[in-house]
């Protein structure tokens, strides 16, 4: 297997940011389309309180690893952690921005660990998810 060079990372380094935004068909995709769902009924979410239906959880932390492999490659796949703390709901019609920085670079059994920090904020900048995410480098 093939890493990335630690040496081409530092603590500071803002990664480039990452836009999406989520459609509906998207949502379906994900969740399977059906009836009484904050997902993918739109009357039903409507019901429950919310603008528009929620995208589930895991397409945003889907992006963050879309980012890590960004930096990574194989070292994310190989030795990728993520923790995730959701703090907004991401609804149909969002347009999302995931940032992140490099938080830490440790030795680990041949390899370094590299720790980023991460936050994706909606197209109103309100924070709907932060986190940290790592992986391996040579």
């Amino acid at each position: 297997m093939s890493l990335v060079s630690a040496s081409s990372i530092t603590v500071g380094d803002q990664l480039p940011p990452l836009a999406k935004t989520i459609s509906q068909r998207q949502i379906d995709a994900y969740s399977g389309v059906r009836p009484h769902s904050i997902h993918t009924d739109a009357d039903w979410a409507r019901s429950k309180g919310f603008a528009a239906p929620l995208a589930q959880g895991m397409m945003s932390t889907a992006y963050v690893s879309q980012m890590m492999v960004r930096l990574l490659g194989e070292g994310f796949i190989r030795g990728g952690r993520i923790s995730v703390s959701f703090t907004r709901p991401v609804m149909a019609g969002d347009t999302l921005t995931v940032h992140g920085a490099v938080r830490a670079l440790e030795r680990e059994e041949g390899a370094t660990r590299v720790t980023v920090e991460f936050w994706i904020d909606n197209q109103r900048g309100e924070r709907t998810l932060v986190g940290e995410a790592s992986g391996l480098a040579a």
